[in-house]
């Protein structure tokens, strides 16, 4: 008798293991990758991002020439 009670016991656990994960799973929220809208060119130096709607013709970084 006192075997079927642990066992009774255990399921009880379990499911309540199994619905408390559930209920975790079914709130969490779901992120995707987005493009943050910024285009970038990198300068062929070293690689230091650069905003495409600039007119920089110099590198802040290395000082070398865009074009």
């Amino acid at each position: 008798m006192q075997e079927n009670d642990k066992q009774n016991s255990k399921e009880e656990e379990k499911n309540l293991l199994d619905d408390i994960l559930a209920n975790a799973l079914s709130s969490t929220k779901k992120y995707e990758e987005t493009n943050a809208g910024l285009e970038t060119k990198r300068c062929k130096s070293c690689g230091a991002a650069r905003p495409e709607d600039t007119d920089l013709k110099y590198c802040d970084f290395c000082g070398d020439q865009f074009y």
